[in-house]
């Protein structure tokens, strides 16, 4: 029998309240951690502790009611196509909370309003473009607003301004909600001077020859990245030189 070993020796703790990147290449394994953590598949060996408990030893009931505590944004979103956009953020909210309809309108509201998207709620997913699909994923993914939230190339296929729109909304409900976030990614996005000034697979960063990223992957001193403040005053005229 073939068995093939996808990951080995793992050995990863993401800090609470902290944004914890897991980058590589297609098929290293990224997802993979992912389903780990949610439980959605038991490792061979070692353990996975979530929240101070080891999820190979929680029983199916156990895990459900654990997983309210986690949020995941998957690939593209998967959101339930034959649902509206109302539908599909209440989901959970009616799946594991005793709300009334009332409360549940109000709380998906704030939800989406959160994501830049109030007001979509009677829309259909086949309606949405790619960067908005995302966003309601989001919106749903965040509905019970919980404490560790793991994020599945939630980059992949967004143009630059959706990709910046959801990187700012990852950013934005971490801190709002202290939340601890796992994001796997096969790209890397540098920025400088407030623009992304190179991205691309960890290779294509590698061996790229944008003279800032060369500096920041290389550790150097000199080069474009400045130390110094640009400042309006001539030092040696300031102290009478």
């Amino acid at each position: 029998m073939f068995i093939l070993t996808i990951l080995s020796g793992i050995n990863l703790e993401a800090k609470t309240g902290k944004i914890t990147a897991i980058m590589g290449g297609s098929g290293c394994g990224k997802t993979t951690v992912l389903r780990l953590i949610s439980g959605l598949i038991k490792a061979n060996h070692g353990t996975v502790q979530v929240f101070g408990e080891n999820i190979n030893n929680l029983s199916s009931k156990q895990l459900s009611e654990f997983r309210t505590h986690m949020g995941m944004l998957f690939q593209f979103g998967a959101l339930f196509t034959d649902m509206s956009v109302y539908e599909n953020v209440a989901f959970t909210l009616k799946e594991h909370t005793n709300l009334p309809e009332s409360i549940i309108k109000k709380i998906v509201a704030m939800k989406l309003n959160a994501v830049g998207l109030f007001g979509t709620q009677d829309m259909m997913p086949q309606e949405l473009s790619g960067g908005m699909a995302r966003r309601i994923a989001l919106a749903r993914a965040t509905a019970l607003d919980p404490y560790l939230m793991l994020y599945d190339e939630p980059f992949t296929g967004l143009d630059p301004i959706s990709l910046n729109v959801a990187a700012m909304l990852i950013k934005k409900l971490g801190e709002a909600f202290n939340q601890t976030v796992i994001l796997v990614t096969h790209d890397i996005y540098f920025m400088a001077n407030g623009k992304i000034i190179a991205e691309g697979t960890p290779e294509e960063i590698k061996n790229t020859d944008n003279p800032l990223v060369c500096q920041f992957i290389k550790g150097e001193i000199k080069g474009p990245f400045q130390y110094k403040y640009e400042s309006k005053m001539n030092y040696n005229e300031f102290i009478g030189i």
